[in-house]
């Protein structure tokens, strides 16, 4: 069994070999703090435009220019 670096608890070697390093629910919880953190920087890229993800400040200044 492959040990997780956030917990410490064990988790599949099947996952180990797809290459993770941590367990389901540490993989869990970080993919919520991720979506919550990029939701907060999607912006309307111009009038009545589609909604974009904007990574950074700088790109967020540059983006009608």
């Amino acid at each position: 069994m492959a040990i997780c670096v956030k917990c410490g608890e064990d988790f599949s070697e099947k996952r180990k070999e797809l290459g993770y390093n941590i367990c389901l629910y540490c993989g869990e919880v970080e993919a919520k703090e991720s979506k919550f953190k990029k939701s907060k920087k999607v912006v309307v890229a111009y009038n009545k435009g589609p909604l974009i993800y904007v990574p950074t400040v700088e790109e967020f200044k540059n983006l009608g220019k």
